[in-house]
């Protein structure tokens, strides 16, 4: 009989590696050890509140921490056969001199590891990123920023004739550090890695933080002279027009922009009162025909000009969701005012952009 919170079948991959993860420097948290042992059992304890009662049911990426230095990185499993050219994608993203231009978006590979086990497998260790909806926007000038980072790392890519191919909210990531008073856990955002402390949250406006592009398990890359029509790659956006072309044949680039843009306007202008300024050039990016779609070059631009015309006092309005309650929706006003007084009153940035250092 399976015991409660017991491994779940995706989740004994990583027990199996432990050990040798150990062995190369990266640590997995208690529930991955091979001498784990629930550490609620016998004791009056709820399971629930145990760090290691904790799963992620889909495990293809987990966290670890760096023997050498303590840091929580992001380990994750790729196939190979599947995705063949990943690792060179995400390599050459992370090599100088490309890897400090401040327009590269594209997450970094501190590592690459071949599995014991499988020829087949590799790790890449990566820095431990979250989601960007996992913590809320505050002002409609922290979307901004974030968009305005999406678009000048999908620019970059593009620059250097690589097309991600699979541009959706869940491949697009936000460095927590700055967020945070410490690094939460990955199943619990409000409380610490090790589960015994409750994590503060600061805003991107107070603490701006570091957008990032990852997955490049599709990606394409072209050098000059290539023509870029070539078979279609079906990324997690089932809306894209061109993957019902009987052809099979596209234009990737094109459908990168189709895909930021569906994003943009889907998870984020879709759910807030506060994104309809954007609501042409999303529309545009999105048009059936891809040859009408503005190249992301144009598309960069356009939000760079919609950015600068909107007043300081736009910028610092508050992000309003709309499934916000009324009660919540008034305290949070009332608590905005009051940050944004503050924040004028301190010189703080109504855009929040990083620091190079960042």
């Amino acid at each position: 009989m399976r015991m409660q919170h017991g491994l779940l079948p995706a989740e004994y991959f990583w027990r199996e590696h432990q050990t040798w993860l150990a062995d190369e420097g990266y640590m997995l948290r208690p529930r991955y050890r091979e001498d784990w042992m629930p550490s609620w059992l016998n004791t009056k304890k709820n399971s629930w509140k145990c760090e290691d009662s904790r799963c992620i049911p889909l495990p293809v990426t987990m966290d670890a921490t760096r023997l050498s230095d303590g840091r929580i990185v992001s380990l994750k499993q790729v196939k190979k056969s599947e995705h063949p050219i990943e690792d060179q994608i995400i390599r050459f993203f992370s090599e100088e001199p490309i890897a400090s231009d401040l327009r590269n978006h594209c997450v970094p590979l501190y590592d690459v590891l071949q599995s014991p086990r499988n020829e087949d497998i590799m790790f890449l260790v990566m820095p431990h990123l979250v989601r960007i909806q996992k913590y809320k926007f505050s002002t409609v000038g922290e979307a901004l920023e974030c968009f305005r980072q999406l678009f000048e790392g999908l620019q970059f890519m593009h620059s250097h004739l690589i097309a991600h191919c699979d541009i959706q909210h869940v491949n697009a990531m936000m460095h927590p550090t700055p967020l945070l008073s410490e690094i939460a856990h990955p199943t619990k955002p409000h409380r610490s890695y090790d589960f015994r402390r409750k994590v503060r949250e600061y805003t991107r406006t107070e603490r701006p933080t570091r957008y990032y592009i990852i997955d490049f398990g599709l990606s394409r890359r072209f050098f000059p002279g290539d023509n870029f029509i070539a078979p279609t790659n079906f990324g997690g956006d089932g809306t894209v027009p061109e993957y019902k072309d009987p052809s099979g044949m596209s234009n990737p680039f094109p459908i990168d922009v189709y895909h930021l843009g569906n994003m943009i306007k889907t998870h984020y202008m879709q759910k807030s009162y506060s994104l309809n300024f954007m609501r042409p050039l999303l529309e545009d990016m999105t048009q059936t025909d891809p040859e009408k779609r503005p190249t992301i070059v144009e598309a960069a631009a356009r939000f760079d000009k919609l950015c600068m015309s909107l007043s300081t006092w736009k910028l610092r309005s508050r992000f309003v969701y709309r499934n916000e309650f009324f009660v919540a929706r008034v305290y949070r006003a009332c608590r905005h005012v009051v940050r944004t007084f503050s924040y004028v009153a301190h010189g703080i940035p109504a855009l929040p952009t990083p620091s190079p250092a960042a």
